[in-house]
């Protein structure tokens, strides 16, 4: 279980880092061929949000092997010891995942009222539509994180 867990949180940071990649080049490729506003507002968040998810991304692509090996020799040296380290750091993350999923909440209900308020194509209105595309990639994205992380929890706490 520590192995797969961690192989797929690799792998997530993995796309996380290409969904980033590719973000920044197509918000960077729209904003050098941009005349309307609209789509300069739209290749901010893009940009932006696509730098964050590089980061994180290769953060957690980094670390994973180094922490899935580490966790294998104590799970099999010291059950007691993993349960009790383990334990606290996976609340740690799933209370993230409650802050983070409200957090792309909020960005997509800003990046919604924007584009359904602003009544012509203007840079707020892209604006909305970069943090709408983005709140949802990440939303959905995090979906799948959240649910590998509880049932890595519920192995932990299983230990």
């Amino acid at each position: 279980m520590i192995q797969s867990y961690f192989q797929a949180e690799k792998i997530g940071g993995f796309v996380a880092m290409a969904i980033g990649i590719a973000a920044c080049a197509v918000g960077g490729a729209v904003l050098l061929k941009a005349g309307s506003p609209f789509y300069t507002g739209f290749c901010i968040p893009v940009v932006l949000i696509g730098f964050i998810q590089i980061m994180v991304g290769a953060t957690v692509a980094r670390r994973s092997d180094l922490q899935s090996e580490d966790l294998r020799k104590l799970v099999i040296n010291s059950p007691a010891e993993f349960r009790a380290l383990e334990s606290p750091r996976m609340a740690t993350v799933m209370q993230k995942f409650v802050t983070i999923k409200w957090v792309e909440l909020a960005v997509i209900a800003v990046g919604l009222a924007l584009v359904l308020l602003i009544p012509i194509d203007n840079f707020p209105r892209g604006l909305g539509a970069g943090l709408l595309v983005q709140g949802v990639i990440m939303l959905v994205f995090d979906f799948f994180a959240e649910r590998r992380g509880k049932a890595y929890a519920a192995f932990v706490k299983s230990q």
